[in-house]
């Protein structure tokens, strides 16, 4: 009995010698099949033009437009309150949010430079500053001047009572269009309601936040339009000095979103429900008076795609970083596309709305289909073209 266990022990041993030999043979065979690719720096420029004309350019101009109608909708409400136009502002509301969630791979440049990012899309929601805008009518707070810093209270609190959610929370209720005669259930700032008192108050508030989101955007446009794209495409000099420092900063883009995503959207009301601070977790979900959650996150992960794939489509554009890769390295680049979907179809597996799923298994596979597509944009994809490009 004895003899028969050593010589299975031994044959187990060999096994395990075997198995680790082929393992270490298929990282050596991986490495040498990509030692001797060299990419030319030149071969970016193409994938850069592509990008900033095909995607950041037209997602900007489209979110301009879409902003301008989401403007007309909430003065039309103030011009003749009623259901019906309470629910065309939440449909414009909606269709904003696409262009401005499919950017966010790309939170670089001017919407940095200028705070426009925490300006249109600040949370969590400060109710409470919400309702005492609604009761001073002090709109000129919901403006700042000066040099964007992020540490300064003083526009932290400016940004806090304006942008997409000051206006979700004004139009939407329970993830439905406000009405005229809603109910109030009690007096917390999270449920507060439009009603006869507040009507003329809460119009006013709308069509000034819907007027510095229109603001926002043309600024964000405009120094695009007329400068930054062209410093971009250029990369001869700032902070872009090759075509690779631009690849560099469109993958980085991507790594914040996809880890912004599982972490934080998903991951911190996640932890605070796990931890028993429901009602905590459910104010940290970003888009629940919409119910929209799932979309944002959604369209987060296809700014990713429309990056990568140089397109707004889904489609893969022949100029894309998708296309050098799958030339030097089929393998990840089918890795980089896989992780994208795997990301996008979990985050929709979530059940609807996600404010109320916060915990649940489908929950905690998006974070991790999140931190797959992160790890491997940090840790394969850009190491492979800093360590390949001449």
């Amino acid at each position: 009995m004895k003899k028969k266990l050593f010589l299975l022990s031994l044959a187990m041993m060999g096994l395990t010698t075997f198995t680790a030999c082929s393992s270490s043979d298929d990282d050596n065979k991986k490495e040498d099949e990509t030692s001797e690719i060299t990419i030319q720096d030149s071969e970016y420029d193409a994938i850069i033009n592509q990008y900033v004309d095909k995607v950041v350019l037209p997602t900007y101009n489209d979110l301009k437009t879409k902003n301008s109608a989401l403007y007309q909708a909430v003065v039309a409400f103030g011009d003749a309150p009623s259901n019906a136009n309470f629910q065309a502002i939440c449909d414009a509301w909606l269709a904003a949010r696409e262009p401005w969630e499919s950017s966010e791979a790309f939170l670089f440049g001017p919407v940095a430079d200028y705070g426009l990012d925490p300006n249109m899309d600040s949370w969590p929601l400060d109710q409470e500053a919400i309702v005492n805008m609604l009761t001073s009518q002090q709109w000129n707070d919901m403006k700042w001047t000066g040099d964007y810093n992020e540490d300064d209270e003083a526009i932290a609190a400016a940004q806090n009572v304006r942008g997409f959610h000051t206006l979700e929370f004004l139009a939407f209720r329970d993830g439905k269009a406000r009405t005229l005669n809603d109910a109030a259930t009690d007096g917390e700032a999270a449920n507060a309601v439009y009603n006869e008192s507040n009507a003329t108050a809460w119009a006013q508030y709308m069509r000034n936040t819907a007027q510095l989101l229109v603001d926002d955007v043309t600024l964000l446009c405009d120094a695009w339009n007329n400068g930054y794209a062209t410093t971009f495409k250029n990369h001869n000099g700032g902070d872009f000095t090759s075509g690779l420092s631009c690849i560099e900063q469109l993958i980085d883009g991507c790594i914040d979103i996809a880890g912004e995503v599982g972490d934080a959207k998903i991951g911190d009301p996640y932890d605070l429900y796990v931890s028993g601070k429901t009602n905590e977790a459910l104010y940290a979900v970003e888009s629940w008076y919409s119910w929209h959650s799932r979309d944002d996150y959604t369209n987060n992960i296809y700014s990713i795609r429309n990056a990568y794939y140089g397109s707004l489509d889904g489609s893969i554009n022949t100029n894309s970083l998708s296309k050098l890769v799958a030339k030097y390295n089929p393998a990840l680049d089918t890795d980089v596309k896989n992780a994208i979907d795997a990301a996008a179809k979990a985050i929709q597996a979530i059940p609807q709305p996600f404010r109320n799923n916060i915990n649940s298994k489908e929950a905690a596979a998006a974070m991790d289909a999140c931190a797959e597509l992160s790890d491997i944009l940090e840790n394969e994809l850009k190491p492979f073209l800093q360590n390949h490009t001449k």
